[in-house]
């Protein structure tokens, strides 16, 4: 190392004299540094120590070298300690005043005296020491070589080997040797410089005694500083020179004097056998009685008396002023009077546990005197509080003075730990054998009673405590404040008490206990052992509280624990029972040794509520600063003598530090169920960390980075868990949810995770191995364990009993469970809700009976059924039948997902949607469903989804073309479903928020083609399957951009949504160049933004905003420009341009059908209807005559359904339901005549829009015929196959096209391409896309019949147009002449084309009828269903169609749902060619065939009469075989009409309907109930033969002849209902069977009559 200089070290000690105060660790730690360069760069002791033990070969060199380096070294350091030997001086003169009488010698043994304890010089000495004990490798003789002057030694020199191992130790001799040399650095500087050379005032620079108590004899005596011998005397010569003559031989010739290290070593001999073995005391009881009474005094009543008399006979009552006088006057005490230090030791000791005991004795007297009763004796509270608040502290401290001063100032306190453990073993032994005693005399009986019976009953019984508080209290107390160390009082605790195992098998007993809960036995033995097993229980409960009462261990771990610490009373315990805690300690295995600790304090809190209510205690000590922050009593007089360990928190303390320090106790609370004892702490801990996570600004949620390990670790094992332990209450969960809310979603549900891990209810049991539960290792509290039991238990029970009657009051005990244990009650209701999806509507309605916090988790719950979170195990799957149908689970699960959150909008969202983009994002499609069902029901948009294209009818289609109030009102027919707007608004926000909307858009468009393309698996896939799956796509990607760019509520929200949407969405050449999508797709997602952006200012008018005249900035990128230009050419290929302009591409793709064709009749026909209802609704709130009728109807529809007469009269009243709907209903027909009138507007600019363009649509030589197919081909075919409305659109474009008889556009050219492309199209599409080309064509096709069958329609639209053009390259093909070139086609050449058309679809369609595949055959049914009206007109293809379905139809056919739907196709074709529909067909086979029908109809007709003949015969055959069989025998299909003896028909008996068959027995017993009336049993119920006109005449029952036979509540019922049952049931009836159902069974007491 290089040697400092002495600028350095000067720099170094200046630190350390800082303002005379004591120097800080830094300063000595700098200065250490310097010293040992110094010592480095002098003998190079540490390159000695690495180099090897072969000498170098330039030695005489280095030991020059190194003989120089080390008069530097000692140099420097000399000067250094020099300079500060003069400063300190300096500081001392001038604080200090001596007195003039002391001589010179006085003050240097004084500054002798202080330099010893001086850290500086300290340091130094350390220093050498510690070089010269590594540099004194040689043998002990080896320094008595060295001469005594300076220099090396001559015989050092003598080899090589000895010269290099003995230079560095010389070099520290010479060091040491300048460090002693005698300086004038007391000089004060006065007298000049010619005084520090004095003598007088010199001194070494180190002093002398502090080098000879430290450094090794060798080291000593090599630098001459051990004493000289005294001479030896003659006596002493004589007597050595007589042991050496004993010895013989000439060495006794000569007798030398001692050496110093020789004298020295007969000292030090001497010393320790005086030491050790010498008695001084020969009667350790024969003390003065004096000594100790006075001693004994003055520790009991002296200290406290007050201060002491100083020398100037002032009071001073300082504390340290006190303490030293109390410690000196012990010291006297033991001189004057002999006193053992021990007992003296022993009698301190003793009076501070008695000082302590009174302290916590009157603390305790105050508490129960003002709550009337006494705490638990070694309770957290007593102890703390009392040491807290003490009047006085002289006593305490001065006694802990003493006691260290006694104790030699040890820091491991040994003599103390010797003396408490005596105590221990005294009380122990005592303990023991007053236990023998009882015992005995338990054994020996009466005779042994009466022995006892003198009077010492009492003192010989086994006692309630063994060890008394104050000693655990004492104990605690000197082990806080250092003065032992409780570790080496394990020894001598006597602790019968086996923590672990006792804890172990605890846990098992409880396991085991848990396993049984809920198990129903029926056997009696089993019951009666039960119990006893319970009072065993309870003993041993009993047992092991006494036993924890009892054990020191336990003892000393609680006092020690109200000493305010945390972590050493936990280390003790974990020393003193967990056996692994050494092997971890002496590993340094941290992670080892903190799990031994949580262990310890696990099992101890678990085993006893007393040391669990501690640790709660102590936890409420640490932040009580936090809850109240003036927390101080206002009693400035009182302090605390607990030492500062762990104090309370101050109110600043961040969240972080606070979970550090409280992570450990509270996972122990939690992990053992105590915290359930302290109800107040988790609502204060709740209340802190709420108030402790602070927001920020416009924020809901805590910033992620704010949460750390610490926190989340509170939160993960405490917060959340802890509220299983407690009763289902409302107030723990609004607490915590008031602190959960404040986190993100994520970490919360990370946090249930961690509370459901790693099982619910006996899952967590079932997951555990033996040997876990042998080891005590448990993954999930037991506690917790057993309320997930108990709540899965309550929660079924009432499961079992909801239905829609007692919705209310089971709601709330279903929602009342879950306050505690949310994941338990709703894992078990959504298990059900995939089972039985009947329970959705009535748990959606439960739930508003749960928790916020409750409803956070069924979110998360929701979330981990759908295969999300971190549920683990293999993902169910969502598909069955080869992924053809949705599995009964998930399908539930999405309708569930709907409603649950179209009831709670505010539960969180967010976890659901991203999950579901990440499923879209992998491809997957099974939870397109979800996604469907939350917007539409929770979105309020089910009117524009749909299940299949096939199936939406006319009406609803017009719908579709109208503004959004028309979808909505044709959607259902008319039956508009109730929306909640809030959760609309939330579900859109929630989409709209970090673009998670767009990106599931995207996702969604690209998935499109991963379904097409993308092999799923290992397997192959049917093509059906993909073809539903790419339906299911398309349409929920339709109906999520629908949703997301509806600015409909932008009023109401006061934001704009396609603002919104405008920011997430892509350009048009980003989504087909970057994210691949094809032309049709990108346009489709952007349009509602382009037609936003061509409409501005059309809309701004409408709205009656047309002072805004600039388009918005989000709008521009959307906007007709020269970049969207750009952008367009580079969506088709670059040859398609040549026959398609930029223009008719932009304004197919950019408009909608709601922008050229408006509903009028739509639009009339739902006003009408709507302004039908106003007008009824009015009539009933007007009441009168008017409404009678209408009341009647509405009785009469309430009576049919089985309403009560409450709810029948309700239904006649007009109430609050019938005033809201009144009020919709005005609203939708103001809003609709508005629409209508915007529509219209909006069309006919469109129309104007569109003829102003005429001239850029088609480029001009486009009359070759290659515009039909290019538009068909970019235009047409793609955008057709998306949506309904897309289809229509392409239809109608088409024919707005064709009435503005566009130059250029060949409109039979291009329908000639549409029927190519749909024939060979309907062998490659999907149902849904079937049902689009099926809605298109069928548009087309009307207009195509009306031009081939009315010549009127012919001459006046396509006659002569643009569009009855030809090319010349179509008309040779066709045959046709050339004047359709020129003039257009005629009507003959029309229908030579029509047919042409009509045979390639009837080829097509036969051609898929007779495939083998089945997506063939569904295509060609959904196309021609939809067609039947208009296609075939021809009788030659439509017979061959029908011929055609007769093998779809039969019976062999394995596909029943193609067989069902040929069915119904076969009989709307043959309805519509009995109808006409079949124009070209000849009349004369029309009447042949209606002639043959008619007579198939007749033949019928006589073979139903001949059958119902023969059944009469056979029934009257049988009849005569077995005889009439009297009244109840007769065969009632043909006594039904007929009338019985008494008149009446069968089904006119009263007894027809009764709820009560006879009684079989006519002598069966008679039932007398507890309300008093007798009845038979089987008797019918009163009520309901009184309803039906029973007089009192029929109280007695008659029973039928016996002839008859016996009657059945089945016959007696059967004969008027019979007739009834023969006809499928209408509502009414099917109510009133289903309430007789019902009943069936039930008994219920006659109703009196009033007539005995």
């Amino acid at each position: 190392m290089p040697l400092p200089t002495l600028q350095e070290c000067q720099s170094a000690l200046s630190n350390c004299l800082a303002d005379g105060s004591s120097p800080s660790d830094e300063s000595i730690q700098t200065w250490r540094q310097l010293i040992q360069r110094c010592l480095s760069h002098g003998t190079s002791y540490d390159d000695n120590l690495l180099s090897s033990s072969s000498p170098p070969d330039d030695a005489g060199n280095n030991a020059e070298v190194l003989t120089s380096r080390s008069k530097e070294a000692g140099g420097v350091l000399s000067d250094s300690i020099e300079w500060y030997l003069r400063q300190w001086w300096s500081q001392q003169h001038q604080n200090n005043t001596t007195d003039g009488s002391d001589n010179d010698n006085h003050v240097s043994a004084k500054v002798q005296k202080q330099l010893k304890d001086d850290p500086v010089i300290c340091a130094v000495v350390e220093s050498l020491w510690l070089v010269g004990c590594l540099l004194d490798t040689e043998e002990g003789n080896a320094t008595t070589q060295v001469k005594k002057g300076e220099g090396l030694s001559a015989d050092a020199t003598n080899s090589d080997g000895d010269k290099t191992s003995k230079v560095p130790y010389q070099c520290l001799v010479n060091i040491i040797k300048d460090l002693t040399s005698s300086r004038n650095w007391m000089s004060d500087g006065k007298n000049g410089d010619d005084a520090m050379e004095t003598d007088e005032n010199s001194q070494p620079l180190i002093p002398i005694a502090s080098l000879q108590t430290t450094l090794e004899l060798s080291l000593l005596q090599a630098a001459n500083l051990l004493p000289n011998p005294p001479p030896t005397t003659a006596k002493a010569k004589a007597m050595k020179a007589r042991a050496g003559g004993k010895a013989g031989g000439a060495a006794a010739a000569a007798v030398a004097d001692d050496t110093p290290v020789d004298f020295v070593h007969k000292k030090l001999k001497k010393m320790n056998t005086d030491m050790y073995y010498r008695q001084h005391k020969f009667n350790l009881l024969a003390e003065e009685s004096e000594g100790y009474a006075k001693l004994l005094s003055f520790f009991v009543v002296g200290i406290s008396e007050g201060g002491t008399v100083g020398k100037d006979g002032v009071n001073d009552d300082s504390e340290d002023s006190s303490s030293k006088e109390a410690r000196k006057y012990v010291r006297e005490l033991i001189g004057a009077f002999d006193l053992d230090p021990n007992r003296v030791l022993d009698l301190a000791l003793d009076a501070l546990e008695w000082e302590l005991n009174e302290i916590i004795t009157s603390q305790q007297a105050k508490k129960s005197s003002s709550k009337g009763g006494a705490n638990e004796e070694l309770g957290f509270d007593t102890i703390n509080k009392a040491m807290s608040n003490v009047q006085n502290l002289r006593v305490v401290n001065t006694l802990l003075e003493i006691i260290r001063e006694l104790d030699g100032n040890s820091s491991t306190g040994r003599a103390i730990a010797h003396l408490l453990g005596f105590k221990y073993h005294s009380y122990h032994n005592r303990a023991a054998k007053l236990a023998a005693v009882a015992a005995e005399k338990g054994k020996d009986g009466k005779d042994t009673s009466d022995k006892a019976g003198s009077g010492n009953d009492k003192n010989t019984s086994a006692p309630a405590r063994i060890y008394p508080r104050s000693l655990f209290i004492s104990t605690a107390f000197l082990s806080a404040h250092g003065l032992v160390d409780p570790h080496n009082l394990l020894p001598h605790l006597n602790s019968t008490l086996n923590l672990i195992d006792t804890y172990k098998t605890h846990t098992t007993t409880t396991i085991n206990r848990l396993k049984k809960l809920g198990v129903v036995s029926l056997n009696s033995s089993k019951a009666d052992k039960k119990d006893a097993k319970d009072d065993a229980a309870d003993n041993e409960s009993a047992d092991r509280d006494a036993a924890f009462r009892n054990d020191p261990i336990i003892g000393v771990f609680r006092a020690y624990l109200a000493m305010g610490d945390w972590d050493r009373p936990v280390a003790f315990l974990a020393h003193a029972t967990v056996p692994e805690f050494d092997s971890a300690v002496k590993d340094s295995d941290g992670d080892k040794m903190f799990s031994a600790m949580e262990l310890a304090v696990l099992a101890a809190c678990s085993l006893s509520e007393s040391v669990g209510a501690d640790v709660c205690a102590w936890v409420a000590s640490m932040i009580k600063n936090l809850y109240n922050e003036g927390g101080n009593d206002g009693k400035s007089s009182r302090a605390s003598i607990l030492p500062l360990l762990n104090s309370p928190f101050p109110t600043e303390t961040p969240l972080s530090e606070i979970s550090s320090v409280l992570r450990g106790p509270l996972s122990t609370l939690a992990a053992s169920g105590v915290i359930r004892l302290a109800q107040p702490l988790y609502i204060k801990l709740c209340q802190i960390y709420n108030k402790k996570l602070t927001l920020a600004e416009n924020k809901v949620e805590v910033e992620i980075k704010c949460i750390d390990d610490n926190i989340m670790s509170v939160l993960s094992t405490f917060m959340v868990p802890s509220l299983s332990l407690f009763p289902s209450d409302t107030l723990l969960p609004k607490e915590l949810w008031s602190l959960l809310k404040k986190l993100p979603y994520t970490l919360r549900y990370n946090l249930y995770s961690a509370w459901r891990k790693p099982g619910l209810e006996k899952g967590t049991l079932r997951s555990m191995l033996p040997k876990d539960i042998k080891s005590g290792k448990i993954p999930k509290p037991l506690g917790i364990i057993e309320s997930e039991i108990e709540t899965g238990i309550a929660a079924r029970y009432v499961l079992k009993r909801i239905s829609k009657e007692n919705i209310k009051d089971m709601g709330r005990q279903l929602s009342k469970t879950s306050h505690n244990n949310p994941l338990v009650v709703f894992t078990d209701i959504l298990a059900k809700i995939e089972s039985y999806d009947n329970l959705i509507l009535m748990m959606v309605d439960t739930f508003q009976f749960a928790t916020e916090l409750s409803l956070d988790v069924m979110g998360y719950c929701l979330l981990l059924s759908l295969g999300g979170g971190d549920g683990g195990g293999q993902r169910r799957s969502g598909t069955k039948m080869g992924g053809l149908n949705t599995e009964q689970w998930l399908a539930s699960l999405e309708t569930f997902t709907g409603a649950f959150y179209k009831k709670f909008p505010d539960v969180e969202l967010r976890g659901i949607l991203i999950y579901l983009t990440a499923r879209f994002r992998d491809g997957e499609s099974s939870e397109l469903g979800v996604l469907r069902s939350l917007i539409k029901t929770a979105g309020g948009y089910g009117f524009v989804d749909y299940d299949s294209t096939a199936s939406l009818s006319e009406l609803q289609l017009d719908g579709r073309c109208g503004s959004r109030l028309l979808k909505r009102e044709t959607s259902s027919f008319g039956v508009v479903d109730n929306i909640n707007r809030k959760a609309s608004q939330h579900l859109r926000a929630v989409l709209q928020g970090g673009d998670l909307g767009v990106m599931m858009i995207l996702l969604l468009s690209q998935m499109r083609l991963k379904i097409l393309y993308t092999k799923a698996g290992s397997g192959t896939e049917h093509v059906k399957v993909i073809g539903n799956t790419y339906d299911d796509c398309e349409a929920v990607l339709c109906l999520l951009l629908e949703f997301l760019s509806d600015s409909s509520d932008d009023q109401v929200t006061g934001s704009s949504t396609k603002e919104k949407f405008a920011a997430s969405m892509p350009s048009l050449e980003d989504l087909h160049t970057k994210y691949g999508l094809d032309a049709a797709v990108a346009w489709m997602l952007c349009r509602p933004l382009i037609r936003k952006s061509m409409f501005f200012k059309d809309d701004n008018k409408l709205a009656g905003n047309a002072s805004q005249k600039v388009m918005p900035a989000f709008l521009e990128r959307f906007a007709a420009s020269p970049d969207m230009t750009k952008s367009c050419e580079k969506l088709l290929p670059q040859g398609a341009w040549k026959n398609i302009t930029q223009a008719m591409f932009q304004a197919f793709y950019s408009l909608s059908i709601y922008d050229i064709l408006c509903p009028e009749e739509r639009y009339n026909i739902e006003i009408g209807r709507l302004k039908k209802e106003v007008e009824r609704l009015t009539v009933l709130q007007k009441g009168g005559d008017a409404a009678r009728g209408q009341m009647s109807a509405l009785a009469a529809a309430a009576a049919a359904a089985g309403a009560s007469a409450n709810e029948v009269r309700l239904a006649t009243t007009f109430t609050l339901v019938h005033r809201e709907e009144l009020d919709r209903l005005k609203r939708n027909v103001d809003q609709l005549n508005k629409d209508f009138q915007r529509q219209q507007k909006r069309c006919k600019f469109v129309t104007s829009m569109l003829e102003s363009q005429k001239e850029d649509l088609i480029r001009s030589g486009g009359s070759d015929g290659t515009f039909a197919s290019a538009f068909m081909t970019f235009c047409i075919y793609p955008r057709c196959f998306l949506s309904p409305e897309d289809s229509l659109f392409c239809a109608q474009f088409i024919k707005v096209l064709h009435r503005m008889r566009l130059p250029g556009f060949s409109t039979i050219e291009l329908i000639d391409n549409i029927v190519n492309a749909a024939t060979g199209s309907l062998y490659s599409m999907t149902e849904d896309e079937a049902g689009n080309l099926a809605i298109f064509f069928n548009e087309i096709w009307k207009s195509v019949n009306s031009w081939r069958y009315d010549n009127d329609a012919f001459s006046t639209e396509l006659k002569g147009s643009p569009g009855s053009k030809l090319s010349k390259a179509y008309a040779e093909a066709n045959s046709i002449g050339d004047h359709s070139i020129t003039d257009g086609i005629t009507h003959d050449d029309f229908k030579s084309i029509y047919t042409q058309w009509h045979n390639k679809i009837g080829v097509s369609s036969i051609g898929c009828f007779t495939s083998s595949e089945y997506m063939h055959t569904r295509a060609a049914l959904i196309v021609l269903s939809r067609i039947v009206l208009v296609y075939p007109t021809q009788p030659k293809v439509g017979d061959k169609i029908l011929k055609s379905l007769s093998s779809l139809q039969s019976d062999d056919n394995p596909r029943p749902d193609i067989r069902a739907t040929a069915q119904g196709y076969y009989s709307q074709l043959t309805k519509a060619r009995d109808e006409g529909m079949w124009k070209e067909e000849n009349i004369a086979v029309t009447r042949a065939r209606q002639e043959k029908e008619k007579a198939k109809a007749e033949e019928r007709k006589k073979n139903l009469a001949l059958q119902h003949e023969n059944m009469k015969k056979e029934s009257e055959a049988i009849t005569r075989e077995i005889g009439d069989g009297g009244r109840y025998g007769r065969d009632r299909r043909d006594d039904r009409g007929r009338p019985d003896d008494r008149g009446r028909a069968w089904g006119a008996d009263p007894r027809a309907h009764l709820q009560r068959a006879p009684p079989m027995n006519v002598s069966a017993p008679v039932f007398t109930p507890k309300v008093g009336a007798q009845r038979e049993l089987g008797f019918a119920d009163r009520r309901e033969h009184d309803r039906r006109g029973g007089g009192q005449e029929r109280d007695v029952y008659v029973p039928p002849n016996r002839r008859d036979g016996p009657v059945t509540r089945r016959q007696e019922e059967g004969r008027g209902e019979r007739r009834k049952r023969s006809r499928s049931p209408d509502h009414g009836d099917d109510s009133e069977h289903q309430q007789s159902k019902r009943t069936r069974g039930e008994w219920a007491p006659p109703r009196r009559s009033a007539r005995r």
